[in-house]
């Protein structure tokens, strides 16, 4: 009996092969040896090709062996046994030459006796078997010819990869004229993605996660790219029909609701009852929900919580496995193992016999005993540990857990067919009790040296560290974890620092949060740097304090919660994860580990690098602004610093927030200092502006509005400031003082009352204020005059003014007389003085008394209006000012 088969998880080349093969050899029986691509069993779902069922198969029975679209009996799972069969006549048909060095052992072996190889270089196996059709004049009914089309245009992109050659377009041609119907092609074959398809794919499949339930895989996804127009539950049915996924669950962030879609290809996975949850609905297989009052993270963390609670998380130990795995022969020297061990930078190594079969383990420690004890040459075997728990690939994992935790054995080889597949460390352990992997994210390829608390968590910036900052600071960040390390505490850096990392800002305002006693590892890293504590125990936090006054806060890991809106916050100690979360916006919940096993490990649990990307200012729960209004304001002065955008959900939520007019709640002080920040950016017009838009001036005060006027003034602000930064690089100056005085000015003079009573100005800002808005209307007349005044005039006007109610006058005056005349001031005026002193005049015989008031007043004056340029002609003015009195 012939029998014709294809690889494992049959694509369309591999049938289409096997169904022109047996054009050749009649009477075949077709098989696939296990498994398919999701369109080929759709399509066979639908069309009888008369293939065999493996289990249906009399192995006995087989005299001939066809394979086409593979060559190596590896691939052709328990059909494999037949290639050892000496008796059994093998032909093979591929496209791919065979690589001797990627071979397997019986693979090279297996290649040596087949007896018809047909292996050229074309774009589809398919066109091989069509080439030997029309050698061998055989016809091809439009129903075979159309399936031959498939694998050909599949496995050549419709003729586009750069893989096709001339040979695939004859074939293709040959088919054509055969009567394959290419409207069935073009049906069952995936349709080319348009732009923002793929984007939001691409989007889809960088938030989403894999959690493994009652041992199926089910993919949730979020995303908040607005872009796309089209099917949303057509996109997520792609994501369904991806390779190995049994469901998927998807929320995407809309003006004002987050839709949930969700499409399932086993009903063991419902997807209705979420929808349900959502108050939507739908089927066990499709299902969709609208969710108003919710952020996407919200939604996202529901789903989670809904899907873990109603299907039992399973991991296998083959979820969970590191591999591949280094491995020790047994007649191997102690020295020769130590050596391995050190090589690798590992602790533990199975010891394999001749045949590579599992014999026992041996670690570091008794290495180290042996070595100590003089038996560097002695071998292995002898030292081995033979009797260590081992498991299967499909050992669920919480059995290897207990017996890990039962026995103290810190390294399980995982075991098939007597050989390591591999392995299952402490490490393994600490990455899959974490909470998110129980919920069952996604196994990648396993690094115990970098693996951390989330299964999002992949990226390492180790490098970017290194590479942007200063050695001092990449130093304190190692050896904080380092102490970490002794401590047993796990230590990250987090907030506005990492933010800002990843932005290419320099921000050296370092925040550590310690998943243990914060105050504690502050204590212990002061005592290392001799350097000082300040603790506040009701929160958990502290500030080092270096010798030369350079300082890093701590905090230990806390969730909060507000006992009304607008209180400040109650804390508690808890993880990383809710640690980040009570955060204000996603931009600021990333962190990067300093433990040294995992340093530079970058944690983001809740898409704050996707939201960086897209320039997103975006909150993780609808209450966040009910809890604490002044996010707001902080969510304006991102989009002003970074040019970033609130996201839609956000918006909505801001809205919500002035409806309900919190902001009345706040306490003056707490919402000065905040806009003492907002009005310190760069473009405090910018900010303003905003506010405005999102009607928040009424609370700074009810007269308060955006206004053509305003709009011009704080325009004349920005660019007096930007005047000043660049003349005075360390002049300090409080930039927001003069945006405050733009404010005032367009406020009735009653309102300016109130205003100043409400905040807690301090008792200078408040005079400067009041000079601004009361106090300069006659002094602008003065400068304003025609002629203007002479420098010794303006100087004396302006003596005794701040430099930011000087910067307002610049701002507010629109004739450049004046301007001019408070720049000399700021820059050459105030810096003259006459060459002459008391000293000086009294050296010259003038009796100390009023007159030298006088007579030095007198001196500026003429040294200001260029009257006296030298010394010798001071001299000269005083001694006629002198025998004038």
């Amino acid at each position: 009996m012939d029998v014709i088969t294809t690889h494992l998880n049959a694509d369309f080349d591999g049938l289409a092969s096997m169904v022109a093969a047996r054009k050749l050899y009649p009477g075949a029986a077709l098989v696939l040896p296990g498994g398919a691509q999701e369109t080929v069993r759709s399509f066979l779902a639908v069309h009888d090709l008369g293939v065999t069922r493996l289990k249906d198969l009399d192995l006995a029975q087989v005299t001939r062996l066809i394979l086409v679209d593979t060559q190596d009996p590896e691939r052709i799972g328990p059909l494999k046994d037949l290639c050892a069969k000496s008796e059994i006549e093998v032909h093979c048909y591929d496209h791919h030459e065979a690589r001797a060095d990627e071979a397997s052992d019986m693979g090279k072996a297996f290649q040596a006796r087949v007896g018809l190889r047909v292996v050229e270089p074309v774009g589809a196996t398919t066109t091989l078997l069509i080439e030997q059709l029309q050698a061998r004049h055989l016809p091809l009914t439009p129903f075979e010819a159309t399936v031959l089309a498939l694998g050909l245009y599949e496995e050549t992109g419709s003729l586009m990869f750069i893989s096709t050659t001339p040979r695939d377009l004859d074939a293709a041609a040959s088919v054509l004229r055969a009567g394959a119907d290419l409207n069935v092609v073009s049906d069952t074959l995936r349709r080319p993605l348009d732009p923002d398809e793929v984007a939001l794919l691409n989007d889809l499949l960088r938030s989403s996660e894999t959690y493994y339930l009652e041992g199926r895989k089910v993919l949730v996804a979020s995303s908040a790219y607005d872009r796309y127009r089209g099917d949303l539950a057509g996109l997520v049915h792609k994501l369904a029909e991806l390779e190995g996924l049994d469901a998927v669950v998807a929320a995407f962030a809309m003006e004002d609701k987050v839709q949930v879609i969700g499409r399932s290809r086993r009903p063991e996975i419902d997807v209705s009852w979420i929808a349900r949850e959502f108050g939507g609905g739908g089927h066990a297989v499709a299902a969709a929900a609208s969710v108003k009052g919710k952020t996407l993270v919200e939604v996202r963390e529901r789903i989670v919580q809904l899907l873990t609670e109603r299907y039992r998380p399973t991991l296998l130990a083959k979820d969970v496995m590191t591999k591949p795995v280094q491995s020790i022969g047994m007649d191997a020297t102690i020295a020769e193992t130590e050596t391995r061990l050190t090589k690798y930078g590992v602790n533990v190594l199975p010891v394999l016999d001749g045949k590579e079969r599992y014999r026992g383990l041996i670690s570091r420690e008794i290495v180290q005993k042996a070595l100590f004890h003089g038996l560097a040459d002695a071998p292995v075997e002898q030292f081995m540990q033979p009797d260590a728990y081992t498991a299967a690939p499909d050992t669920p994992f919480h059995e290897i857990q207990t017996r890990m935790i039962e026995q103290n054995q810190r390294f399980v080889p995982i075991l098939s067919g007597g050989k390591v597949v591999g392995v299952i460390t402490r490490t393994d352990l600490l990455r899959a009790l974490h909470e998110d992997i129980l919920a069952g994210a996604r196994p990648k390829a396993k690094d115990a040296e970098t693996a951390g608390p989330g299964a999002t968590l992949r990226r390492n910036v180790a490098g970017m560290l290194e590479a942007k900052l200063p050695s001092r600071l990449v130093a304190l960040l190692k050896q904080a974890g380092e102490l970490a390390d002794r401590l047993d505490v796990s230590a990250y850096v987090v907030g506005g620092f990492v933010r800002d990392l990843l932005l290419g800002i320099e921000n050296l305002d370092v925040d550590l949060v310690i998943e243990g006693d914060g105050i504690a590892f502050a204590r212990a890293l002061a005592r290392e740097n001799s350097g000082r504590v300040k603790a506040h125990e009701r929160f958990g936090t502290a500030v080092v304090i270096w010798p030369d006054g350079f300082k890093v806060d701590v905090a230990t890991a806390r969730t909060e919660y507000y006992e009304y809106p607008t209180a400040l916050p109650t804390v508690e100690r808890s993880s990383i994860k809710k640690d980040l979360y009570r955060r204000d916006f996603t931009i600021n919940t990333l962190a990067i580990r300093l433990n040294s096993r995992s340093f530079g490990q970058l944690i983001d649990f809740y898409g704050g690098q996707r939201d960086l990307k897209e320039k997103t200012i975006r909150v993780l729960h609808g209450l966040s602004f009910v809890e604490d209004p002044t996010r707001v304001f902080r969510a304006i002065r991102f989009e002003v610093r970074f040019g970033f955008h609130i996201g839609k959900e956000t918006l909505a939520l801001i809205k919500g927030a002035v409806k309900m007019d919190l902001f009345h709640r706040l306490s003056g002080h707490r919402l000065l200092d905040e806009l003492k920040l907002l009005f310190s950016e760069r473009e405090p017009r910018r900010a303003v502006s905003r506010m405005a838009e999102l009607d928040l001036l009424r609370f700074i005060h009810p007269k308060l509005s955006w206004s053509p006027r305003l709009d011009e003034l704080l325009a004349g602000v920005e660019e007096a400031l930007d005047w000043y930064r660049l003349l005075y690089l360390d002049r300090p100056m409080h930039s927001w003082l003069v945006c405050m005085m733009a404010l005032l000015d367009v406020l009735p003079g009653r309102a300016v009352s109130d205003l100043l009573k409400r905040f807690p100005f301090t008792e200078q800002e408040a005079e400067k204020l009041k000079a601004a808005r009361f106090a300069l209307r006659g002094l602008l007349r003065r400068l304003a005059k025609q002629p203007p005044p002479r420098p010794a005039e303006t100087m004396r006007l302006l003596t005794g003014l701040a430099d930011e109610t000087l910067i307002f006058i610049m701002a507010k005056d629109k004739s450049e007389s004046v301007k001019r005349q408070v720049s000399a001031y700021l820059t050459t005026y105030r810096h003259v003085k006459p060459s002459l002193t008391g000293r000086d005049l009294q050296a010259m015989g003038l009796k100390p008394g009023p007159l030298y008031r006088k007579i030095l007043d007198a001196l500026l004056d003429a040294r200001l209006n260029g009257e006296v340029n030298t010394e010798a002609e001071e001299r000269e003015l005083a001694k006629r000012l002198a025998g004038c009195s």
